[in-house]
């Protein structure tokens, strides 16, 4: 069994930490923490509810249900959050993956979260496509203030390593500093939010399950957010049809079409936005504002783009299909992007089909007349390339 207990909140080095004890019994250990815990900087911390367990119900589910345990929380959540539990949210979690089994889940009861004097409209801020599109839709573009975006919030809980890699923590103050850059000339406040759910959700991978952390840790601030944008991956169109292809690598991309609200309380509604778009029409969507040219940054590798790597190839294939390269110049390496792109090109439609983004880019690329090798070309040239890495790797080996 996973058994939660022990809800406090305390302050530690100007951090205020909502922190509870995961406690392992039945089977060993599998996790080298002995707490999960959520924080805010010290002068937020009203913004932590201590009263109900809502940002320890999502990871600790779906991991008792990888590992075929029971989970207990010694204490109260949300009712609404757990009927959607029960009725519907361990439900999907089961789809996911053939290794999630059915479980009990319990808790000892309910309570609510009162709202503070504060009624945030949150969302990410990344600076990638799907975070900007969102900022981009709902507060350059949005007066009403009931749906008006006034606050950022960046988070670490996966997406920039594993918890216990110190480059990691490292990766995270690093982009902390580009975006707050991009927050301060957008005139909005940015939160940070620190976590350690990546040292249980990457025991059963990040990709898989991170979005997760992601969302535990948004519930935590409930007592001030009343409504939070999540950027999509996918359209619902290609959620549609590429959902059996994400099962069991991505929970967001096999379900963020129905699943995030239902991630929510008596006070917080979760929203995912960004799903009536491709990403290729995500990219568009941004290409021409100014702020996007200056702040937009999707790399991989590195904190800069490198004009090389894959989320680099899907945003600058799209950016050449529409002549808007250009408009790019000053946050992608464009010269890299020209010596690296017939490479990435043939890898994209070699696996056409395949993976949903890839298809989405070649589709687009495509209606928009930008030439791409044909097919049997690609696949060779995809072998070849595939063949030389190997031999690369073997004498890099060797010597």
């Amino acid at each position: 069994m996973f058994k939660l207990s022990n809800l406090q909140k305390f302050t530690k080095d100007k951090w205020t930490y909502l922190s509870c004890d995961f406690n392992v019994t039945e089977i060993e250990n599998p996790f080298q923490e002995k707490t999960m815990w959520v924080a805010v900087e010290e002068k937020n911390a009203d913004m932590l509810a201590d009263n109900v367990y809502d940002p320890f119900v999502l990871v600790p589910v779906i991991l008792g249900m990888y590992y075929k345990q029971n989970v207990h929380i010694d204490g109260n959540i949300s009712p609404r959050l757990y009927h959607n539990m029960q009725h519907y949210l361990m439900n999907i979690f089961d789809r996911f993956s053939d290794r999630t089994s059915p479980i009990s889940f319990t808790v000892n009861g309910f309570d609510t979260v009162t709202r503070g004097g504060v009624e945030l409209v949150g969302t990410g801020i990344s600076c990638g496509v799907d975070s900007l599109v969102t900022i981009y839709d709902n507060f350059v573009n949005e007066n009403d203030p009931n749906f008006k975006i006034n606050s950022l919030f960046f988070v670490n809980c996966g997406t920039h390593g594993d918890y216990e890699d110190p480059a990691s923590h490292k990766k995270y103050r690093d982009r902390v500093a580009l975006n707050k850059t991009a927050s301060e000339e957008l005139g909005l406040p940015m939160y940070l939010v620190n976590s350690n759910f990546h040292a249980y959700t990457h025991k059963i991978g990040e990709q898989k399950i991170g979005y997760l952390a992601i969302y535990s840790c948004v519930l935590s601030l409930q007592k001030c957010i009343k409504r939070y944008y999540t950027s999509s991956n996918l359209s619902y169109d290609e959620i549609a049809e590429f959902s059996k292809l994400s099962r069991d690598f991505d929970i967001a991309e096999y379900a963020e079409s129905y699943m995030p609200h239902l991630i929510a309380t008596e006070n917080f509604e979760l929203v995912i936005d960004g799903c009536q778009y491709t990403r290729a029409e995500k990219t568009e969507r941004i290409s021409e504002w100014k702020f996007a040219q200056k702040h937009l940054n999707v790399c991989v590798p590195q904190a800069d783009n490198c004009g090389c790597c894959n989320k680099c190839m899907w945003t600058l294939i799209a950016l050449e299909a529409i002549g808007k390269l250009e408009n790019f110049k000053d946050v992608f390496n464009l010269d890299a992007y020209r010596k690296h792109a017939y490479r990435w090109k043939c890898f994209f439609v070699s696996h056409y089909g395949k993976d949903a983004m890839e298809t989405s880019i070649v589709r687009y690329a495509r209606a928009h007349g930008l030439s791409l090798p044909p097919v049997l070309v690609a696949k060779a040239c995809t072998l070849c390339y595939r063949i030389l890495r190997k031999i690369k790797r073997v004498m890099k080996g060797t010597r």
